[in-house]
């Protein structure tokens, strides 16, 4: 795929007139106080800040009347969590890394053209919409940021990609995840055995695990795993007319839901703000829904927030396939995902069980550990894993005014220029 030329986000205006609303309405409240007998002002909820089209287009916004996500922890495992940025700052309440290169999770980490990725899925689910930042889906989370190797460039004191997912699984489920967000994937199908347990770990411990299924432009004809582990939530990509972003997704049965990525505002792990497209994005808005939803009625299960995710996902325009009762279309899953059906749902009678999913397919298709000719379910040499790809991420210019030269440090100027002039794509390794 080439390049995309680059886009600023140019919402300088309504940025001021967004900080400017919330402040007449924080006077208009202390105003009611004074008449009511008390000074205590309302709280005010959070606003979307420039360029997230989607979060009234979803009905995010309503659903913050809500929730916000307080007191739900998400986990992101990815390359980890600048939380020096102003938009993440307070952000991630532990972190952890395990690239085997000694860090500590809020230090980014990774090849040059994925280094950006964790901070900027952070941003989506919980960025503090601070200057031209953008407001996470569930702003009030707490983030539990794991990170690993992601992209070309792996040295060699980082271990294999896919056993440091395997234990990034298991420390964010130890550490009170209720949501975990994977956007990354693998080139084929396939996982090693040792994720059945991590994985059933995470099912038995009462966590929803998200994934992205992979972009189309980097040549994934099927969907990735993790998100073809039975129970995981495999998300898709589409554009903001809500037909799908065929270079944004790929087809297979692990596909679930429909989400948006397109033009989606993040934060920069280096400072300042650009836009990604791809599932990379599309896969942290389901999980901030889905912690919105966890921290709405928190007695609520990690599969029955699947099933009303799942049943309440809305036919995808321009879309001829229609998933059946017991299966998904292969294009769309189960089609749009819908925030504001889904939080107002009932919960089924009869709702799958993610351990239970995957323990019969476990039992279907492993062989038994002493067969020596099972080798593509033992974790292999890294030679010979699968490709490991992080989703392209088509990164426009950091386009904040608040940002200046001497945040980018001196001699930035010819990097600025083109971050201006061109797109930067950032591609992922699959572990």
């Amino acid at each position: 795929m080439k390049p995309v030329a680059a886009r600023e986000l140019t919402a300088p205006k309504r940025l001021r007139a967004g900080k400017r609303t919330a402040k007449l309405a924080l006077v208009g409240s202390l105003v009611l106080g004074l008449v009511m007998g008390t000074t205590q002002p309302a709280l005010a909820a959070p606003e979307p800040g420039p360029g997230q089209w989607y979060i009234k287009k979803y009905g995010i916004d309503d659903m913050w009347k809500k929730s916000t996500g307080k007191g739900v922890k998400v986990a992101v495992i990815d390359s980890g969590v600048n939380t020096k940025h102003e938009d993440l700052k307070g952000v991630v309440s532990k972190s952890k890394d395990f690239s085997g290169l000694d860090k500590d999770g809020k230090t980014p980490i990774g090849g040059k053209t994925t280094i950006h990725h964790g901070t900027a899925v952070a941003g989506v689910i919980a960025g503090q919409g601070k200057g031209a930042g953008p407001t996470g889906v569930a702003p009030d989370v707490d983030i539990l940021s794991a990170s690993m190797w992601l992209g070309p460039e792996r040295p060699k004191e980082s271990g294999s990609t896919r056993e440091q997912a395997d234990k990034a699984i298991r420390w964010a489920v130890d550490s009170g995840a209720k949501v975990i967000n994977m956007s990354l994937g693998w080139d084929d199908p396939a996982w090693p055995s040792s994720w059945d347990e991590s994985f059933a770990y995470a099912y038995k411990k009462d966590v929803v695990v998200i994934a992205c299924v992979g972009n189309a432009s980097q040549g994934a004809t099927q969907a990735w795993s993790p998100s073809t582990v039975p129970g995981v939530i495999g998300v898709g990509g589409l554009g903001k007319k809500n037909r799908v972003l065929s270079e944004s997704t790929a087809p297979g049965t692990a596909v679930d839901l429909m989400g948006p990525a397109e033009d989606i505002p993040i934060p920069y792990y280096s400072g300042g703000y650009a836009e990604g497209q791809g599932c990379s994005f599309a896969s942290p808005i389901v999980s901030g829904v889905a912690a919105l939803i966890r921290a709405e009625d928190p007695d609520l299960s990690a599969d029955e927030v699947t099933a009303k995710l799942t049943l309440t996902a809305k036919p995808v325009p321009g879309h001829k396939g229609q998933s059946k009762k017991d299966k998904p279309d292969p294009i769309v899953g189960w089609g749009r995902l819908d925030p504001k059906a889904a939080m107002k749902s009932g919960v089924p009678k009869t709702v799958p069980s993610a351990a239970d999913d995957l323990a019969d397919w476990v039992t279907m298709h492993r062989r038994a550990a002493s067969d020596p000719s099972e080798t593509e379910n033992a974790v292999p040499a890294e030679d010979n894993n699968p490709k490991a790809v992080a989703p392209k991420d088509v990164v426009s210019s950091q386009s904040t005014p608040m940002l200046g030269y001497s945040v980018l440090g001196a001699g930035a100027l010819i990097a600025v220029i083109l971050f201006v002039l061109s797109a930067v794509v950032f591609i992922r390794r699959r572990r």
